[in-house]
């Protein structure tokens, strides 16, 4: 008797190889990309809630001045907040009551975008009373 080859190998071939790589290179990617995502969407939100924070300070400070603003006037501020540079623009309006103006607060980062127009991250309004 001769000793013959078993018909069964073991291992892995190189397309089942192959095939195994471009799973695991599509599945790292997809991951990346996904936390790609999650980080710039947290930067987002830190911004938004960081301009939440000057547009409501910059309503109660006009609220507490001792001079009530004009209506028609509009107050810019540049207001930096947890290390962000950030621009507010509070407008001032008459209400039918004239105890009371209607104060509107923008805010958007300092630096301007590439055509020249600024993001509102930010609203509040309010309303100030005369003393």
């Amino acid at each position: 008797m001769s000793a013959g080859r078993s018909g069964a190998r073991s291992g892995f071939s190189l397309i089942e190889v192959l095939v195994a790589t471009a799973i695991l290179a599509t599945g790292l990617i997809a991951a990346s990309r996904a936390a790609l995502v999650a980080t710039t969407d947290q930067g987002i939100l830190r911004d938004r809630t960081l301009a939440r924070w000057v547009a409501h300070n910059t309503l109660a400070e006009i609220r507490l001045q001792s001079q009530q603003a004009a209506a028609g006037s509009t107050l810019t501020r540049q207001v930096q907040q947890g290390g962000v540079v950030f621009v507010a623009v509070a407008k001032v309006s008459a209400t039918p009551s004239p105890l009371f103006s209607r104060v509107e607060v923008s805010v958007a980062r300092a630096q301007s975008d590439a055509q020249g127009g600024m993001q509102v991250l930010a609203q509040a309004v309010g309303f100030s009373s005369r003393q």
